[in-house]
């Protein structure tokens, strides 16, 4: 699954959240270091549901696995 990230007012795409489950996932294209350190280690759905506080909205996009880094 790919979880594209929006900021909240222009929806500018901020990048994406690659998950395999609720607990395994990755970054792909996101620069916001702040954001990337406080949610690192968060389960996908309390991370999905903080993503206001860093002014973000997401789509998630189901179908085609994404690839992974390795």
């Amino acid at each position: 699954m790919e979880i594209k990230l929006y900021h909240i007012d222009t929806l500018e795409y901020l990048g994406s959240i690659l998950a395999r489950n609720a607990f395994d996932y990755e970054y792909r294209d996101v620069s916001d270091e702040h954001f990337i350190a406080m949610t690192r280690g968060m389960p996908l759905r309390a991370l999905l549901a903080n993503l206001v506080a860093f002014d973000m909205v997401y789509d998630v996009i189901d179908g085609e696995e994404p690839a992974f880094a390795e």
